[in-house]
């Protein structure tokens, strides 16, 4: 059972968690509420993953973590030590390790707005006060960053953000609030906590969408190519083509900010300054980017706090990184990496964790050795996998995009991320995400309410789905029975 679904049989009534574990027993639920993609055929090997002439086990843990020293500077420039690395069980179990280390006791965590919901549990659980900052399309915004750090009753214990298409809204943050970000850690001395969990990063290069340069020629010459080349129509509006986004990118230059917006049902929106989206109606397309615009600003926004860090000379932030390929390429096998200064990562070492002990700390190894030798043989595969995995939840997100173009979704509003595995959805007005969660589960479909991803406030109008989750088909009938229950909560309102 995916970690959405344990979030809301927590959440639910008895009988709907008793919905959810049927429908789960019997294949028969399709979940739109966890946080992993599946788009990819990789199988690290069962054998214990050791390279030839070299011993399984435990050397697969040194043998992993010297390949990711070596990714991460080609993509960065940044050499890093042995003893700034430490490999986890999970993703999850990264992010409870890093909290309990740098949040023992309970503290205070500045989040983004909304916030990754499995982080907010598990901060939750750990009795810590996750404060939330506000948020744009480009990021925190840095007023509220330094308002919230002066108000947390003390220096916040850290800082959690996803930057890179961020769980749930799929922002990329901008390259001005990642440098704020960094100023305000070097200033107040607060570590930033980065989950890239969402993203390739280890196939990244500078100044590229985090999937390597097979995926820009996948997208130049396979599935959606024609988004480049020709003007097309996705949920209402126009994408615009190879000149349109070359324009863009001039008026960009010239000081302009467009931002890239969906009206589903062609239904008109009216901008809302303050709030992440900034829809537009089907009716007209001024004041959006289009698809190839939004996927070019994301390349140009994918470069690292660290390397940015190195960049700007500010040394002083201090930045502890949580990266994995479990939720976007590698979902049957769970393990994470952490990434810090070498007196962090020792304060790391020193926590318990599930990985600590030696049966736990045998399978870790064991998954990292199967995962190096996959990725270490031949060279090249993991860039092509992970360019395999984009171009599929590309074509995902757009036959997403396609079917809430349902008469029942008029009203709604979605942001094309232009890459990431979720879409972040606003609903018709007057319709409850937890409500529609209910008939949802009815029909056979789960997706998360927004009311999870927030840490104050909560709004009850956005629900996240996982588009990644599935293949074309599956996600077809999944969506068909979301917009079935939509259909008849809306009738059942009206009556």
């Amino acid at each position: 059972m995916d970690t959405g679904l344990e979030l809301l049989k927590r959440r639910l009534p008895p009988a709907f968690a008793r919905e959810i574990e049927e429908g789960v027993r019997e294949g028969n639920l399709i979940s739109l509420a966890g946080p992993k993609g599946n788009g990819s055929n990789v199988r690290p090997g069962a054998d214990g993953g050791a390279q030839a002439g070299e011993p399984a086990g435990r050397s697969g843990a040194g043998t992993l973590r010297d390949w990711l020293a070596s990714a991460y500077e080609e993509a960065e420039g940044i050499r890093t030590d042995p003893q700034q690395w430490l490999l986890a069980e999970s993703a999850d179990g990264a992010l409870d390790l890093l909290l309990r280390a740098l949040v023992p006791g309970g503290g205070t965590v500045l989040v983004e707005t909304p916030a990754a919901p499995e982080a907010l549990e598990l901060m939750r659980r750990r009795g810590i006060r996750a404060v939330p900052v506000a948020c744009d399309r480009d990021g925190m915004l840095p007023d509220d960053l330094r308002r919230k750090g002066k108000a947390a009753g003390g220096r916040p214990a850290l800082v959690y953000v996803t930057p890179f298409y961020s769980n749930p809204s799929g922002r990329v943050w901008s390259r001005q609030r990642k440098l704020a970000l960094l100023e305000f850690s070097e200033r107040l001395g607060v570590p930033i906590a980065v989950d890239e969990t969402a993203s390739l990063v280890p196939f990244a290069e500078e100044g590229k969408a985090g999937f390597g340069k097979e995926l820009e020629n996948l997208i130049e010459s396979g599935p959606g190519s024609q988004v480049k080349d020709n003007p097309t129509r996705v949920s209402g509006i126009e994408v615009q083509g190879a000149q349109q986004a070359a324009n863009e990118e001039k008026r960009e230059a010239d000081g302009e900010s467009q931002k890239e917006h969906t009206a589903i049902g062609e239904v008109h929106v009216q901008e809302n300054s303050g709030d992440l989206f900034k829809a537009v109606g089907a009716e007209g397309t001024e004041g959006t980017e289009g698809a190839a615009g939004t996927e070019r600003r994301a390349r140009g926004n994918m470069t690292s706090l660290f390397a940015l860090r190195q960049q700007a000379g500010l040394q002083g932030a201090e930045i502890v990184s949580l990266g994995s390929l479990e939720r976007t390429l590698t979902p049957q096998l769970p393990l994470a990496w952490l990434r810090g200064e070498a007196k962090t990562m020792e304060r790391l070492r020193r926590v318990p964790s599930l990985s600590s002990s030696s049966a736990a700390g045998a399978a870790v190894a064991v998954r990292a050795g199967r995962l190096h030798a996959w990725l270490a043989q031949p060279p090249g595969r993991e860039r092509a996998a992970a360019a395999e995995a984009a171009a599929a939840y590309a074509a995902r997100r757009a036959l997403a995009l396609e079917l809430l173009q349902a008469p029942a979704w008029r009203g709604a509003c979605v942001e094309d991320p232009g890459g990431g595995l979720f879409l972040w959805l606003r609903l018709p007005a007057g319709v409850s995400s937890e409500a529609l969660l209910r008939a949802s589960l009815l029909e056979g479909t789960a997706f998360l309410p927004g009311t999870l991803c927030y840490a104050k406030e909560p709004d009850d109008h956005y629900i996240r789905l996982t588009v990644a989750a599935h293949e074309p088909a599956r996600l077809r009938e999944g969506l068909a029975r979301l917009t079935a229950a939509l259909a008849e909560f809306t009738v059942r309102s009206a009556d």
